[in-house]
């Protein structure tokens, strides 16, 4: 985009940008990290094996509702939607018993100090 101030002027073209939301975007970003690092201490030190499983299998949950109800290439979308939404509902409870399978209960074995090989 071409300055609309003329060449080898030092006049500014645009204003300074508002800086109000600055120190509380700063805030709220300092607080989202450190809460992600409790979540993720919690999800692996979590006194109840249960806790450990579904804190570390809860993140995939959003991603797979986007993916099969509002990402650009769901599946069964030329079905009826009795078959659609039966479809997505299933493969919605196969990822999340995925996740629970490889992130909760493969971890908590490999993690668990009392399991015997």
């Amino acid at each position: 985009m071409r300055s609309r101030s003329a060449p080898g002027s030092s006049t500014r073209t645009s204003r300074p940008t508002d800086r109000v939301h600055g120190p509380v975007l700063v805030a709220v970003v300092v607080l989202l990290i450190a809460l992600a690092g409790v979540y993720v201490i919690e999800a692996f030190t979590a006194s109840n094996p249960l806790i450990r499983i579904v804190l570390r299998s809860l993140p995939v949950l959003p991603v797979a509702i986007w993916t099969l109800w509002y990402e650009k290439s769901r599946p069964f979308e030329r079905q009826s939607l009795t078959v659609r939404v039966a479809g997505r509902v299933l493969l919605l409870a196969l990822v999340m018993a995925f996740a629970v399978a490889i992130l909760g209960i493969g971890l908590n074995w490999l993690y668990d100090p009392q399991r015997v090989l």
